[in-house]
């Protein structure tokens, strides 16, 4: 994988991003059992959403892609400590992405996902991670290795602990190889949920 280069995105570069997101995460077994398993009407949802998403992780954060040469192969976001939790602004926002989605119905099943993940939000400073994914073709391949080290180093220089949520068990296999421990465990609308956090090192 020494080919892959990580650097940070632009403004520009957000909404390929985000396309890239919903495109690896249609499937990801929370997004199913919260917004329904038609994937034509899902991913497109996703997409917009992830584009609202990662204008605020960029402004309050850092969002960085993983580069095969021109092509984007895979992102991640992370968000500075005071930041992990939507202010009335983006709540709106997110509405009326749902309200154009035909997906204002699935409002509840939202609130008791996102109730679930605050319980377990860290009451020390952390960066937030999330979201990640890498091209669905690519998978498997290392790029997911290259992303994590990076986000390992920016934290361990800015002296952080990281924190994420995943429903994947090969994220946490993946997670776990950079110092995340997983802190709790817990069904979330049917779906095992995973909470991991990641001290400094030197």
């Amino acid at each position: 994988m020494s080919h892959i280069v990580v650097r940070r995105l632009g403004r520009d570069d957000l909404a390929p991003a985000a396309r890239l997101l919903a495109g690896s995460m249609r499937d990801n077994p929370l997004h199913r059992s919260v917004f329904g398993s038609d994937e034509a009407r899902l991913e497109p949802l996703l997409a917009r959403s992830f584009v609202r998403l990662l204008q605020r992780q960029w402004r309050h954060g850092l969002v960085l892609g993983a580069h095969d040469g021109p092509a984007t192969v895979g992102v991640v976001a992370m968000v500075e400590p005071g930041h992990c939790r939507f202010g009335i602004r983006d709540k709106i926002g997110m509405l009326g992405l749902l309200a154009r989605g035909g997906a204002l119905h699935r409002v509840p099943r939202i609130r008791r996902w996102l109730a679930a993940w605050k319980r377990h939000d860290p009451d020390v400073d952390h960066w937030h991670l999330g979201p990640a994914a890498v091209e669905r073709s690519l998978q498997g391949q290392g790029i997911g290795t290259v992303l994590m080290t990076e986000v390992c180093a920016q934290l361990d220089q800015r002296r952080a602990v990281g924190y994420l949520e995943t429903d994947k068990d090969a994220n946490v296999r993946l997670y776990r190889r950079g110092g995340f421990e997983v802190i709790a465990e817990q069904p979330v609308l049917g779906v095992t949920n995973w909470f991991m956090l990641r001290h400094p090192r030197p």
